[in-house]
């Protein structure tokens, strides 16, 4: 399977030239034909132009650089209104946003949690510490980092 790890590592640095983010990114399919789906975004958003001619660039990158084989699948799209937040700055952008937690162990008797995200503040170590409110009753979350298995923005349907 294809080294995520590498792919982001090339990834990057090209999306940053061009004043975009590489959100996330996830690697499917098979061996010998990966699916590799990277969500791009930038602070005003991405057009589906936008989305074709960072295709094109990190197309050529990844052929060139051997990081895929001849026969891959290269997805590039916005990560959408329910974005994922997988960095600190990301957390800390959309302060004042609802959003959803789910966290790898059980809290409290559960692992999803929704509320407004309040911000971000340094936990123990390296980490940081993500600070949720609960609207309905007004309690305070606060989920370390490495505790966190997915975190994106919450949109009421």
């Amino acid at each position: 399977m294809t080294d995520a790890d590498r792919l982001k590592a090339l990834m990057e640095p090209i999306l940053e030239a061009e004043g975009a983010e590489l959100v996330d990114l996830e690697v499917a399919g098979s061996r010998g034909r990966p699916v590799v789906r990277a969500y791009v975004d930038t602070e005003e958003g991405v057009t589906l132009d936008e989305c074709a001619r960072f295709s094109r660039l990190l197309e050529r990158e990844l052929e060139e650089s051997g990081a895929v084989p001849e026969r891959y699948v290269l997805e590039v799209s916005s990560p959408g209104l329910e974005r994922p937040l997988t960095k600190r700055r990301h957390f800390e952008r959309f302060a004042g946003r609802e959003v959803e937690v789910r966290l790898y162990a059980k809290r409290g008797g559960r692992k999803n949690f929704v509320g407004t995200l309040e911000g971000v503040r340094d936990g123990d170590g390296d980490g940081f510490e993500v600070v949720v409110l609960d609207p309905d009753t007004g309690e305070r979350w606060t989920f370390a980092e490495d505790a966190i298995a997915r975190a994106r923005l919450h949109v009421r349907w």
